[in-house]
């Protein structure tokens, strides 16, 4: 029965069910949960509302693939290359903050340096907010909601920073947290599945755990090293083959071997290549012409289908899942649904390597 009322939960929007929530502060009602018994809504490429028309920091070869092309064909249409690019690099119609108020708990924060300016910036092939200003949204949030804990993680550190500089994002994550900062504690595992979200993170106020690519200043500053997360993703403009990559994902993580010493994050995002970007000049064909259009039109609305799936299977999504377009995003309903399920056991579910493999 619990997984019927689950599946229904997951297909239908809450409203329907008459289940209501305040998406702020949901996190109330898991205190006595292990981060790695929940899941968390987050997004992808979370600061990426505003883009300036500079590119992201560090090398040519940082840049995703498709930037070359997009420069390309817009010089050959007149078109300024800032706003083709733009329109691909765009993850996000919301800021961090509101993204925290409807509900995401993880933040995906792509830091690069700019040496120019002398600040770190959001980016995705083209320069976004100050990192420090976004850090000062979630610590608004968290200010505001003392039930919450969210998950920053800090990476992409383009822009060839000099050590310094590492050091001088890795103090402005200290100093803007303070004492709401939960160090590292050494031991992941028992961080992420034997401490309780309410007596061992909310009730002794270390509420932001922030994920830091570079491991040797990291350390120094008790932030959680980047193997705290279990990235994946398809790298595909395909949403069936992304959905086939993410089956994939699920099954791993429903195995008894999977480790227990990470969060796993599902990226449930399509990822633009050259061709996506060349069919969206087509006037003849009705193709996404944007990321945003490319999430909300292809790859968020089967998630809802996939994680019905998934309970049918008896096979917990992830600790993760991450969308573009977050506030048009069913995410937070998948999730939350799931949440008051809890996880299957392990070794449970029926999207096995096994069962896959003799599927095929």
């Amino acid at each position: 029965m619990r997984v019927l009322v689950l599946v229904l939960a997951l297909v239908l929007p809450r409203a329907a069910l008459g289940l209501e929530f305040d998406p702020s502060s949901w996190m109330n009602a898991t205190r006595d949960r292990a981060l790695g018994a929940l899941t968390l809504p987050g997004s992808h490429d979370s600061a990426t509302q505003y883009l300036s028309p500079k590119l992201q920091p560090g090398r040519a070869g940082q840049l995703p693939r498709w930037v070359d092309d997009a420069v390309r064909l817009a010089e050959s249409i007149g078109v300024p290359a800032d706003q083709l690019v733009r329109r691909w690099a765009r993850a996000q119609s919301a800021r961090v903050g509101a993204q925290l108020r409807l509900g995401a708990r993880y933040v995906d924060l792509r830091s690069g340096w700019d040496g120019d300016e002398g600040v770190w910036r959001a980016h995705h092939a083209l320069e976004g907010q100050a990192v420090d200003e976004i850090l000062e949204e979630v610590k608004v949030f968290l200010v505001e909601q003392p039930s919450e804990v969210v998950i920053v993680e800090l990476s992409h550190f383009y822009g060839d920073p000099s050590e310094s500089a590492v050091e001088r994002l890795a103090t402005a994550a200290t100093e803007i947290f303070g004492d709401m900062l939960a160090p590292y504690p050494g031991d992941a595992r028992a961080a992420l599945y034997d401490a309780q979200l309410g007596k061992d993170y909310v009730d002794v106020n270390h509420r932001a755990i922030v994920v830091f690519e570079d491991a040797n200043v990291g350390k120094r500053f008790k932030l959680w090293p980047r193997e705290t997360l279990t990235n994946t993703y398809a790298d595909s403009d395909d949403a069936r083959a992304m959905a086939a990559f993410n089956r994939d994902v699920v099954a791993a993580f429903n195995e008894k071997s999977f480790r227990d010493d990470a969060l796993l994050k599902l990226s449930w995002t399509l990822t633009p290549q050259a061709s996506t970007v060349v069919r969206s000049l087509n006037i003849f064909e009705k193709n996404p012409k944007s990321l945003l259009e490319l999430a909300s039109s292809r790859a968020n609305p089967p998630l809802r289908d996939f994680a019905a799936d998934a309970a049918l299977h008896a096979c917990s999504l992830a600790h993760i899942v991450v969308v573009d377009d977050f506030d048009h995003s069913s995410v937070v309903d998948v999730v939350l649904a799931s949440n008051v399920h809890g996880m299957f056991p392990k070794g449970a579910c029926a999207w096995s390597a096994a069962a896959l493999a003799s599927e095929r």
